[in-house]
């Protein structure tokens, strides 16, 4: 161990060892921002994914239920429109009279001068 062919050896302190050390450390504090820089970057990209993600996934979410929601409605339009034409079509018999008179006789048992009504029952039922 103590060879007397190794010597201690000092380090020399000269303005470029330091000014090299400085430019070191210099990069080392660079290269620290960077990565805390690309950190935060990463952190605010990943952030807004997500709630680019998550807002599209709630819209389609509303579509699909708005488009559901229209083909019911679509449906009972057509049912509505139906129930528009047979009462026109109704109204266009009320306003003959003989129409009427039939109608009389049949769901109220009115009866003409001199006419018998009877009443059946169906055996089918």
């Amino acid at each position: 161990m103590n060879d007397p062919t190794r010597r201690n050896i000092s380090q020399i302190q000269n303005e470029y060892k330091e000014q090299m050390e400085r430019k070191q450390q210099q990069l080392k504090r660079k290269r620290r921002g960077l990565y805390r820089r690309l950190m935060v970057f990463g952190a605010v990209v990943l952030l807004s994914a997500i709630v680019i993600v998550s807002s599209l996934w709630s819209q389609t979410s509303d579509i699909s239920a708005k488009q559901e929601k229209k083909a019911e409605l679509l449906k009972q339009l057509e049912q509505l429109e139906a129930k528009k034409s047979d009462l026109k079509d109704e109204i266009v018999k009320l306003k003959d009279e003989d129409y009427v008179a039939e109608l009389a006789r049949k769901d109220y048992y009115l009866s003409k001068d001199g006419e018998i009504i009877f009443k059946f029952e169906d055996k089918s039922k």
